[in-house]
């Protein structure tokens, strides 16, 4: 593995900069030719989990992400050091019934963990850490 096959940021824990890290992702992603499809799961899962952390995590520390396209996957790492909370305890969502019917929350995990192969949480130290990964499927050919 190169320095290519890396994507290694940190945001700012109150006030990250989504947009910077999504430009560099897709970067990465098509100088690997990697799908749209597959760049737009990842900018989405980042989006929430990064967004939720700002939000509610209580990290001080910046927020730091990895990225690493390797073999026949993309994986994904973000750890903050906010109160521990593991997302994927959380109850699925009610997805089926009216919107005005639904509580409110819960829906950005659900699709993380809806778009991705896998999922995992663990706390290291004082670390969360949430892992994702999704394997690389062929490119269409035009």
């Amino acid at each position: 593995m190169n320095a290519t096959d890396t994507l290694d940021a940190q945001l700012d824990a109150k006030a990250p900069d989504i947009d910077a890290l999504v430009n560099r992702l897709q970067a990465l992603f098509e100088a690997h030719g990697l799908a749209d499809a597959l760049f737009q799961s990842f900018a989405m899962a980042f989006d929430e989990v990064i967004s939720n952390i700002a939000a509610y995590g209580s990290a001080h520390d910046p927020i730091r992400v990895r990225v690493t396209i390797g073999g026949e996957e993309v994986r994904a790492e973000v750890t903050d050091d906010g109160v521990a909370f593991d997302p994927l305890k959380l109850p699925d969502p009610d997805v089926t019934s009216a919107l005005d019917d639904r509580a409110i929350g819960g829906l950005g995990v659900y699709l993380v963990r809806k778009m991705m192969d896998g999922v995992a949480y663990e706390r290291r130290d004082r670390f969360n850490c949430l892992s994702f990964h999704k394997r690389i499927t062929a490119k269409p050919h035009a």
